[in-house]
């Protein structure tokens, strides 16, 4: 997560539960990362520091779809909970869900192997640098 530009937080683990697809996967994860946003957006609140609306960037097309879709697919009944945690934030206009490219995430500097030139450029976006032994 980022407060303006800078990075403030990061986290990645195992799902508590397995999911049947990959849309499962990522809404569960969206719906996780929806309620730190929240409680984040409460502690700025409350440091009387303004907020915008949040975003969470997906590469996962058929999830920002979903999210999108007004209508209740069969498919969502067992992650139903966190199905609509997120429509109604977006509904309510509390969460941004663009799509955005694999070639573009940023967090997968953590979590996949890259080319040492898509590597430099995400370290740089993270403000991260590798430590000179001199």
């Amino acid at each position: 997560m980022y407060f303006r530009s800078n990075p403030i937080t990061w986290l990645s683990k195992k799902q508590k539960v397995v999911s049947r697809n990959s849309i499962e996967a990522e809404y569960r994860s969206i719906a996780a990362t929806l309620a730190e946003l929240k409680w984040i957006q409460n502690l700025l609140s409350e440091l009387h520091l303004p907020s915008t609306i949040p975003t969470i960037r997906l590469d996962n097309l058929g999830a920002v779809l979903l999210a999108s879709n007004p209508i209740m697919h069969s498919r969502t009944k067992h992650f139903e909970f966190d199905f609509y945690f997120v429509k109604d934030a977006i509904k309510q206009k509390q969460l941004h869900l663009p799509h955005v490219s694999a070639t573009f995430q940023i967090v997968d500097i953590f979590t996949k192997p890259l080319t040492s030139t898509t590597f430099s450029v995400f370290s740089r976006k993270l403000i991260v640098f590798a430590k000179s032994n001199h």
